[in-house]
């Protein structure tokens, strides 16, 4: 054959609409890739806050210190041992965010304090949470 010619490509019936079909495939799947690159992950977004909050389980005493300081054991208004880590639970239902202390030995579910449904799905409270729970701000 000589340089420069081509000899037509020819295709089983049906490889055209196959080939357009894929096409359209790739499409929406580069498209559901590009509608959901913008949306944040649920759980990086569950596990960030902008604070950490505490409860004394001895006095019951609320508190919240900025994401770079953490506390230790000890309650700093009774200074007893029994601060544990604050949790959110959110209800879809009424859209309240229910705190908690964190506690390995917590027994049954847990349930919204606005409208008693079963909650799950913890996340950690932002500074506005905690603030508006009532926990006292502790710089150090």
């Amino acid at each position: 054959m000589p340089t420069g010619m081509h000899l037509p490509l020819t295709r089983p019936s049906g490889t055209r609409q196959a080939s357009g079909l894929s096409l359209a495939v790739w499409g929406i799947i580069a498209a559901l890739a590009a509608a959901t690159g913008c949306e944040k992950d649920v759980a990086t977004e569950a596990s960030d806050s902008d604070a950490n909050g505490y409860l004394c389980v001895k006095c019951g005493a609320k508190f919240w210190t900025d994401r770079s300081v953490f506390l230790a054991s000890k309650c700093s208004k009774c200074q007893q041992d029994g601060l544990v880590e604050v949790v959110g639970y959110f209800c879809a239902k009424d859209h309240h965010l229910t705190l908690r202390g964190r506690a390995a030995d917590r027994q049954g579910a847990t349930t919204c304090e606005k409208c008693g449904a079963a909650l799950g799905g913890m996340r950690l409270p932002r500074q506005k949470d905690l603030k508006a729970w009532g926990a006292t701000h502790l710089s150090n």
